[in-house]
């Protein structure tokens, strides 16, 4: 575990234990242990406490009255509600940036990733990374000019959120459910090169549906 300055603020110690949530260092259900982590990362029990504060108030930690602060545990409800909270937000987000982004960044994104193919030997992790990195470009693009701080907040609290499950079922992620990702991606781009926004928030919509489903579905197998 790497150990932050001691003049560090409680924010680095709260990114310290929030990744090792996301990562699944600290599994769910289980117990954080106040003191061990203050020992580890050489600080006060305040701090620790102050950023756990921060994580429940993010859905990631739980307070246990008499009994102590716990990982928040998963389940199909939660992802269910988070990522229809997601999808009505982004929507939001995305209808907001229209007015913002313009028409030369989505033909630069278009084009970049267009370019961008898969031969049938290529790693799944090598394609996941891809993935992952269209997706940030993307969805990031809708939050960074939907000139809303609080609604980019809470859009990308929910995303990761969804992390700790795609953290889980990364080992079940295959090709074939990447490539279908990376083509709704493009689908979202095109409508909006075009300047068919109606089609956009379709094909965003369906995008986030259907990513629900295929999480869904593997975090079902991961749990069987």
């Amino acid at each position: 575990m790497r150990k932050p300055k001691r003049s560090v603020v409680t924010d680095e110690i709260y990114e310290i234990i929030k990744e090792q949530i996301l990562s699944h260092k600290l599994e769910p259900g289980s117990k954080i242990n106040i003191d061990q982590l203050a020992r580890e990362l050489e600080v006060s029990n305040i701090p620790i406490r102050e950023s756990l504060s921060k994580l429940i108030a993010e859905g990631l930690v739980t307070s246990v009255p008499y009994k102590g602060m716990y990982v928040m545990h998963m389940s199909l409800q939660e992802l269910d509600e988070i990522f229809e909270l997601r999808r009505t937000l982004e929507l939001l987000a995305l209808q907001k940036s229209l007015a913002v982004i313009t028409r030369e960044q989505l033909v630069l994104l278009l084009e970049q990733w267009r370019s961008v193919s898969f031969p049938a030997e290529q790693a799944v992790d090598d394609i996941l990374l891809h993935v992952n990195q269209m997706n940030e470009q993307i969805h990031g693009l809708f939050l960074e000019h939907c000139r809303n701080e609080s609604l980019k907040t809470l859009v990308e609290n929910y995303i990761q959120r969804i992390e700790r499950y795609l953290e889980l079922i990364r080992p079940n992620i295959h090709r074939d459910l990447l490539l279908a990702e990376q083509e709704e991606h493009l689908g979202i781009l095109a409508a909006l090169v075009d300047g068919n926004h109606q089609l956009a928030l379709e094909q965003l919509e369906r995008h986030l549906i259907n990513a629900h489903n295929r999480t869904r579905e593997l975090f079902l197998e991961v749990q069987s």
